[in-house]
């Protein structure tokens, strides 16, 4: 398989990206499904479980043991509103919200690793291509 098409190069970062982040979210005993739902509950409170699901591109299925260990380590709380009782908003407690600096540190750092070799237009034009391309994926999803 040619390792220069666009597929198998976004594989590779996609796969450099996860190892990147998992190295550096471990001193913060996060994997980086766990910091990307803490990081996205941080700019969304009272989201709800189908949310990160749609953002962490996961089952809703999947995304419940994440969220319940978030939970257990009382980083995040689901709170059910009384105008609703089958539904369950998440939102930070305390310890969350005291690593959401340290989880945005860990992607800022990334974004500069693989921005870095480019100049602002190319980074740029990249973001625009690759945007282009998920809104097709996602409008195939649906």
């Amino acid at each position: 398989m040619n390792s220069k098409t666009t597929a198998s190069l976004i594989h590779r970062i996609a796969s450099f990206e996860t190892q990147y982040l998992n190295q550096e979210l471990r001193s913060l005993d996060l994997n980086s499904d766990q910091a990307r739902a803490i990081n996205f509950i941080s700019s969304h409170p009272d989201s709800m479980q189908r949310d990160i699901a749609h953002y962490l591109n996961r089952q809703e299925a999947s995304v419940t043991n994440l969220l319940k260990g978030l939970v257990r380590r009382n980083l995040i709380v689901r709170t059910i509103p009384a105008e609703n009782e089958r539904t369950k908003l998440l939102s930070l407690t305390q310890a969350g919200t005291d690593l959401v600096e340290n989880i945005q540190k860990a992607f800022t750092q990334m974004n500069i690793l693989l921005e870095d070799p480019l100049s602002d237009a190319e980074a740029t034009k990249l973001t625009q291509l690759l945007n282009t391309v998920q809104k097709e994926i996602d409008a195939n999803q649906e």
